[in-house]
């Protein structure tokens, strides 16, 4: 079947180089590549995951619908607080006796901690406290879906390159306009001459040419069926790809 059909779209060539009534041509086409996810926000917005959101404000950071306060330095981050661990340490008791390393007994108060750092003196070592509060918040709204690239069209979920000089994209492929010569639109790739009735010229050439092509099923009728072939394919009259508009 390859066969007939290779030969089929030869002959139809050559008829459309032999007919001089021109009524149709095909669109110049030009690839664009593939088609890539949506992954830019509209101007003002930023991104968080998938979604693109108002910014925060000075001093917090974007989770989802939610702008939470940034913790001070030194204090760690724990989602709805900012804490600052319990913390441990040796006191200084250089200057307690040996009989009282620690300064709990016969010399209190000669072991020391470091001062304005918030520890308490335990004698032997220093403890302070864990300490925590709850971050402020404010909600930022609805995260809205993500669009293309100002250089991109998104068609279809998707976002292609731009097609130049006024060609018009459909998925991975830029179609241009139709000349002045043909300048009725048909079937999408296809331009006719005025008065042009694309439906019913199309879908009755193609059809007999669809018939033909099935009919040669056997080498034994294969002459006679590239015959009709030929004759269906002078009838459609194609003019090969359409002239610069």
């Amino acid at each position: 079947m390859k066969t007939f059909v290779i030969a089929a779209s030869m002959l139809l060539t050559v008829a459309a180089q032999q007919n001089n009534t021109q009524h149709a041509c095909w669109k110049k086409s030009h690839p664009r590549g593939v088609g890539k996810p949506l992954d830019a926000c509209a101007p003002g917005l930023v991104k968080d995951a998938a979604l693109c959101y108002v910014p925060c404000q000075a001093n917090y950071t974007g989770d989802g619908p939610v702008c939470w306060e940034n913790c001070p330095p030194g204090w760690h981050n724990t989602g709805a607080t900012c804490m600052i661990p319990e913390k441990i340490i040796s006191a200084n008791n250089t200057a307690c006796p040996w009989y009282d390393e620690c300064g709990l007994t016969f010399a209190k108060g000669c072991s020391t901690c470091p001062p304005n750092e918030g520890y308490h003196n335990d004698g032997c070592t220093c403890r302070r406290p864990m300490k925590s509060f709850a971050k402020k918040s404010y909600g930022r709204g609805v995260g809205k879906p993500m669009v293309c690239k100002p250089d991109e069209q998104e068609q279809g979920a998707l976002c292609y390159k731009l097609c130049p000089n006024g060609s018009i994209g459909d998925g991975p492929v830029c179609w241009d306009p139709c000349p002045a010569t043909n300048p009725v639109h048909c079937a999408g790739t296809m331009c006719g001459v005025p008065g042009f009735d694309c439906s019913e010229e199309v879908k009755n050439d193609l059809g007999d040419l669809l018939k033909d092509i099935v009919a040669c099923s056997t080498p034994d009728n294969l002459k006679a069926c590239l015959d009709d072939i030929a004759k269906t394919a002078k009838t459609f009259a194609m003019d090969g790809i359409c002239p610069g508009p």
